[in-house]
């Protein structure tokens, strides 16, 4: 019994070495293959989705991408803005940040997201309208799960 049982300590330590190796292995393949997946370049184009979800005529469609792009461009620059402000904002860390400076900058950054806000809903509405009743309806459960897409549920907490 006694030379066996180290023969069969020695294959058991090798055998728990091998399936710790190959599970390491697993666990790091896997973690970069779920950063890739994420990384957006996946993500269908949503003007794409849209055309597909509600039947877009040509025309709808085209029509459709020239208002998006417009959009896109003029809240593109208000993030921009925002951006800019929340990097100067959080930026001052190491210093003292006076109540002005955080009260201003939040008072920057609000009016802006309110007009991307206003943008926005405009945006939508002059899309709602190229449709026709059928893809209007369509069109509303759309934009409710773009809204929603990625989207954490803060009950959950998490």
């Amino acid at each position: 019994m006694s030379t066996s049982s180290p023969r069969f300590l020695t294959t058991a330590v090798i055998l728990l070495l091998l399936i710790n190796t190959g599970l390491v292995v697993y666990l790091v393949l896997d973690r970069n293959q779920s950063h890739r997946h994420n990384t957006g370049r996946n993500r269908l184009d949503t003007s794409a989705l849209l055309a597909k979800e509600i039947n877009l005529t040509a025309a709808q469609e085209q029509q459709h991408r020239e208002l998006r792009e417009a959009h896109f461009k003029n809240v593109g620059l208000l993030y921009d803005s925002i951006r800019e402000v929340k990097t100067v904002l959080f930026t001052t860390t190491n210093t003292i940040v006076t109540d002005s400076l955080l009260e201003i900058s939040n008072q920057k950054i609000n009016n802006w997201q309110s007009t991307i806000n206003a943008l926005t809903v405009s945006y939508l509405q002059k899309v709602r309208k190229l449709l026709t009743e059928e893809q209007q309806k369509g069109y509303d459960q759309f934009v409710i799960k773009m809204m929603q897409r990625g989207r954490r549920d803060s009950s959950r907490g998490r």
